[in-house]
Order: C-alpha cells, then sequence, then structure tokens
C-alpha cells in the first residue's frame, strides 16, 4: 500500500526534477513552440497546476471546476498561447507551481484515511476511479510526470542541454534513513 509519506517522497522529487529543466529557460523560451505545434513550458506548468487545486478539493471531498474547461490551460481551453503576456513571467509561474506542489504535500501528508476512501467529487473522475485513493497517483504522479517529461523533449526541441537528475533526500522527518552497509 502507497502510504502519503511515500507518495509525497515521489512528488518531492518530481518537483526537483520540474525545477531543474525550468531553471535556465528563459521568459521568451517560455512561451517557445519548437516546430509550432508542442506545448510550451508556461502552458504545461499552468496545466498541471489546475490540478494542485483539484487535489485539494478532492481531499476536502468538495466540488471544483473541471481543469479541462480552463480557458489558459484546461485541454479543451484555448491552448498553448505563444505570448508570455497571458501567463504572467517564468519566474511567478514557477514560484506558483512549487508553492502550490508544498500546499499538496502538506495536505497529502495531513488526509485522514477517510479523505482518501470517498468517491472523487468531479463526476467524470468519479465514474473512471473508485476513490481519491486510487485517483491521486494517477493525477499527480503519472498525469504530471508525463508533461514534465514534455519539458524534457522540449528542452532538445530548443537545442538546450539534459540536467542532472537533482537530490533525491527525502526531506525532514518524511522517511526514516536507509540502512547503512
Amino acid at each position: 500500500m502507497l502510504s502519503p509519506a511515500s507518495f509525497v517522497y515521489s512528488w518531492d522529487n518530481q518537483l526537483r526534477y520540474a525545477l531543474a529543466l525550468l531553471d535556465d529557460v528563459t521568459d521568451e523560451q517560455f512561451v517557445t513552440r519548437p516546430g509550432g505545434n508542442m506545448n510550451h513550458p508556461a502552458w504545461i506548468i499552468g496545466h498541471v497546476s489546475l490540478y494542485h487545486d483539484a487535489t485539494l478539493s478532492l481531499l476536502a471531498g468538495k466540488p471544483f471546476k473541471e481543469p479541462k474547461d480552463d480557458p489558459l490551460f484546461g485541454y479543451d481551453g484555448d491552448g498553448p498561447i505563444d505570448d508570455i503576456e497571458p501567463y504572467g513571467s517564468k519566474q511567478l509561474m514557477v514560484e506558483r507551481f512549487a508553492d502550490s506542489h508544498e500546499v499538496v504535500a502538506q495536505a497529502v501528508l495531513s488526509a485522514s484515511p477517510a479523505d482518501f476512501a470517498r468517491a472523487p467529487s468531479l463526476p467524470r473522475w468519479a465514474a473512471m476511479y473508485p476513490t481519491v485513493e486510487f485517483l491521486l497517483p494517477d493525477l499527480l504522479l503519472f498525469h504530471e510526470g508525463m508533461h514534465i517529461g514534455q519539458i524534457s523533449t522540449w528542452r532538445r526541441a530548443m537545442g538546450l542541454a539534459g540536467v542532472e537528475f537533482p537530490d533525491r533526500t527525502p526531506r525532514p522527518g518524511l522517511a526514516p534513513s536507509p540502512a547503512r552497509n
């Protein structure tokens, strides 16, 4: 069984990798679409951030707006716009992404078993997942990880170098230290 702590460990590593991929990207590059048809990092970061707010509502059992319908970041929205203006700066978007990542981590760590056991509060997801516990790994680890992988591919299409994978040390108090031989 996946524990909240093990989930947050992966979630933290995913954030560190995303931040490493974005560290040297400029505002101009942030909205560039090589070939004219790729998701650019501004859209990707905004898109996955929609699901951070959705996660808080899911854990609280509250209804929320359908993320796919968001005009700027939903997959049924206006799709990547090749102008930084509607998004704001790269720095602001990345800070919001990182901040909301931490809010989700705290919500997952403080959620009760009943919060994970309830049906998803979005009807589309309730038809696909029996409980929030089954939805969250798919939504936050698979979905967000897939989009972060798009940023890695985007970097290559932009001619940017790959990045070193960041340190994987668990946040303080999250996990016991590994056994040393």
